[in-house]
């Protein structure tokens, strides 16, 4: 049986892991949940 687990470095579910948004009228935007990291900043790991 596989089991999944919730990590850090995930992908940002906002911007899809990309860091960033395609602005509909040209341009592009941070993303303001993983300040551009692209990565699930509210992913818990245990310790």
């Amino acid at each position: 049986m596989k089991t999944a687990t919730t990590t850090a470095s995930q992908a940002c579910p906002f911007c899809s892991g990309k860091g960033y948004f395609q602005l509909i009228l040209g341009g592009s935007e941070t993303c303001p949940s993983c300040q551009g990291t692209g990565k699930d900043s509210h992913s818990f790991s245990s310790r």
